[in-house]
């Protein structure tokens, strides 16, 4: 094995992130494990974060994150060839161990190829496939291929122990926890409205225009609001702010901010925000949302007939009595729809407060901080196997 440590014996890690937030989770692990063992390897891609705390990153791959059918088929040979860059790497570094993060359409095909390459190295999901909401076959293909999985809902290790058992998953709690400041609740401004498109390229060019229209007509009711366009990152904040130059007609006030969401979002009254990990932010902040999507209509036309969830949105998923948060989809998801029920909110206090009790019993049902340390905790197991020689699960067989 190559390796570029002062520690010669030092164990290599492959992380392998797609997106934002797999990169700021991603860059949480790294430090949780070299906590735990301060000269262990990291290398593969994920994002600058990750970049930040030590991985050697072969390439940015969060730069290409894609969503839907159709933008996926439109980037596949851009992806076909990070794709066998990661496989060749793997190769020649044969890591102890590899972390996929989720952005299952991407590493779950990877994990398939590395598992032969690979038979003495732990495979390792964390952040696992959203298998109990489409294409629950995958599972098989995770039962033959992983040695384990890292849970962040409390819900997954059931549906496993049923449909996939045998299959190592431990609940380990949500990262984003780990990341709560302790200013992160309370000091709200009255009439300061986030709103937060997305983290891939696409979806702030579908979302944004969505977002500015929404604002606009909330603004002609109410001129004192104050809007806060928040991105994951500096380069998706750049993206927007160029789309605004170029067509948002502006007429009300508005900033824009990036990196860390959840000081931006506490001073928020309201947030209109793209289902995805931005909702959960907005749950992790108490702050009321109101939840939208919109997607290519091949790419909704397949996905209505493989989803098997009633809401879209984690926090509905996760509520015992949902909905807790409106949900605009697709034909739903316009400007003149949105700002009806936000100006509706931001007319009724006890609606919101209702809103944010209920996220905030979602919240507690995720457990407590430490997310990123019991992560760290079940890799270096792992990597105590590789210590000792063992292959991978007796488990990896086929379904």
């Amino acid at each position: 094995m190559a390796n570029t440590t002062l520690n010669p014996d030092a164990l290599t890690i492959m992380l392998v992130a797609g997106e934002a937030s797999g990169d700021a989770h991603g860059a949480e692990l790294i430090n949780a494990l070299r906590r735990r063992k301060a000269d262990l390897r990291f290398i593969g891609c994920g994002g600058p974060r990750m970049a930040a705390a030590g991985q050697e990153q072969l390439f940015d791959l969060t730069r290409h994150a894609v969503v839907g059918l159709t933008e996926a088929i439109s980037h596949y040979f851009t992806f076909r060839q990070l794709f066998f860059k990661l496989v060749t790497l793997a190769q020649m570094q044969k890591p102890d161990a590899v972390i996929f993060i989720d952005n299952s359409g991407f590493n779950l095909r990877l994990a398939q190829a590395l598992r032969p390459k690979l038979p003495d190295s732990r495979l390792i999901y964390y952040i696992s496939p959203q298998v109990w909401a489409s294409r629950a076959g995958r599972v098989k293909v995770m039962k033959r291929t992983l040695d384990l999985v890292l849970s962040i809902f409390p819900f997954e290790t059931e549906w496993y122990e049923k449909n996939a058992p045998g299959l190592p998953v431990h609940y380990v709690g949500h990262p984003k926890l780990d990341l709560l400041l302790p200013d992160a609740l309370g000091q709200t401004e009255e009439g300061r409205i986030a709103l937060m498109p997305g983290s891939r390229t696409v979806e702030i060019k579908r979302h944004l225009p969505v977002l500015w229209e929404a604002a606009r007509l909330m603004a002609e009711r109410k001129p004192n609001l104050k809007f806060m366009l928040i991105s994951p990152n500096a380069e998706r904040e750049r993206e927007a702010v160029e789309w605004i130059e170029r067509y948002g007609r502006t007429g009300f006030h508005y900033e824009t901010c990036h990196n860390y969401q959840l000081t931006h979002l506490n001073r928020c009254q309201l947030a209109l925000v793209k289902s995805g990990t931005g909702s959960l932010d907005c749950a992790f902040a108490r702050v009321p949302q109101i939840v939208l999507y919109k997607v290519n209509p091949l790419t909704f036309a397949v996905a209505r007939r493989l989803v098997k969830v009633k809401y879209l949105s984690m926090v509905n998923v996760l509520s015992k009595n949902p909905p807790i948060v409106p949900e605009f989809i697709q034909q739903d998801c316009t400007g003149p729809k949105i700002a009806a029920f936000a100006l509706e909110l931001l007319d009724h206090p006890k609606m919101r407060k209702h809103m944010i009790d209920q996220m905030t019993e979602v919240i507690a049902s995720l457990g407590g901080e430490g997310a990123s340390d019991r992560a760290a905790r079940e890799v270096c197991l792992e990597l105590t196997k590789v210590a000792r020689g063992q292959s991978h699960s007796a488990h990896l067989k086929p379904a």
